[in-house]
């Protein structure tokens, strides 16, 4: 039996809600353990109220660049402190969802005995039990994630869990605070729209898997008649994009403030509906189990879609042979985004109404 049990996950949101159900399996099997999880800055506040988590390690790989640049003393002195602190707490078994090598290295320079991750490129060279992967491909990230303990002694790896994101009190007031300024009553109906995303695909590519603002003001002009209210939702980085959308729309909807991540979790859970692009607020809205349809183009949405799938979140793609182009972590050049373009309002529309708007 693991005790005490490190998870390391350096990625987005989507990449970090995705592992969640690792968790989930990790505590029911072993109720009394220790888990620790490593992540950066951004996605922390997506686990600091996870009850199933006992502490969080926050690593920016950025900052440690940036510092060995100036002075490679001081940044060697900070590692050794960082990663002093996790050797403090005695992890015996460490499960390396970064796709690297440096991770698993200093893991096993701190000693810990069992290092499980995927061997992608030969990276798992400091891993003692490696999982054979070219690339999340053929199924569920979550489910390769919880392949990784699926074949360890006495695992009992069952159904697809559910990914979890759980707010506070003081995230859900909030929120209230918020509605209740902007005029919203509890017995209004809201539909997040969330025009944004793309983040991990870089800020260059990150309109590769955005679908056009001026379709996203024109379903949001449509839900209205039908007695809702829509709310434009993305984050700190979109606010011109928000405005953007609002401006092309005939009737003004509310903006969402700059909000955190548990915030904005509270506020999409009370739609009815959430709209978007693939992206980490589609998997915010899953986790909190708010109906969703959302516009997929490049990317593969049996590999990055909903988890788990259900018929109540509804992926809308275009008809054409390109698509899925990313694959391998790479994203292929486009010089028309066709796979996005096609996708109709009216098409968008149809399923919003067939989920009883």
């Amino acid at each position: 039996m693991h005790n005490r049990i490190l998870i390391i996950n350096p990625f987005g949101i989507g990449d970090v809600l995705f592992s969640t159900p690792l968790i989930s399996v990790l505590k029911k099997e072993h109720p009394e353990c220790y888990i620790g999880y490593m992540c950066n800055i951004r996605t922390r506040e997506l686990l600091e109220a996870n009850p199933d988590i006992s502490e969080i390690f926050v690593f920016e790989r950025d900052d440690y660049r940036k510092l060995w640049k100036s002075s490679k003393i001081e940044c060697i002195k900070n590692l050794f402190d960082f990663w002093g602190k996790i050797n403090r707490r005695k992890f015996d078994i460490v499960i390396d969802l970064s796709l690297g090598k440096e991770y698993a290295f200093f893991c096993w320079l701190i000693g810990i005995k069992e290092r499980r991750g995927f061997n992608y490129k030969g990276r798992g060279r400091f891993l003692t039990h490696r999982i054979a992967f070219e690339g999340f491909n053929d199924r569920p990230v979550a489910e390769y994630y919880l392949g990784v303990i699926g074949e360890a002694p006495g695992s009992r790896l069952q159904a697809p869990g559910k990914t979890v994101l759980v707010p506070t009190d003081k995230d859900r007031a909030c929120v209230d605070d918020f509605l209740k300024q902007a005029g919203v009553g509890e017995q209004d109906v809201l539909v997040g729209i969330a025009p944004g995303g793309g983040a991990s695909y870089g800020k260059e590519k990150a309109g590769y898997k955005r679908w056009g603002h001026e379709k996203f003001a024109l379903v949001a002009d449509r839900v209205a008649p039908y007695g809702a209210k829509p709310i434009l939702i993305g984050g700190p980085t979109e606010r011109e994009l928000l405005k953007d959308v609002a401006l092309k729309m005939q009737r003004k909807p509310l903006v969402v403030p700059d909000m955190k991540i548990r915030e904005i979790a509270c506020l999409i859970k009370r739609c009815k509906l959430f709209i978007c692009n693939d992206g980490g607020l589609l998997h915010i809205a899953v986790s909190q189990n708010v109906p969703t349809v959302s516009i997929f183009g490049p990317t593969n949405e049996k590999v990055y879609g909903p988890y788990p799938p259900s018929q109540k979140h509804v992926v809308i793609t275009s008809d054409i042979d390109c698509r899925p182009c990313y694959r391998c972590f790479r994203l292929q050049e486009c010089s028309n985004k066709r796979c996005m373009k096609e996708v109709s309002v009216e098409s968008v529309f149809d399923i919003i109404l067939k989920n009883n708007l």
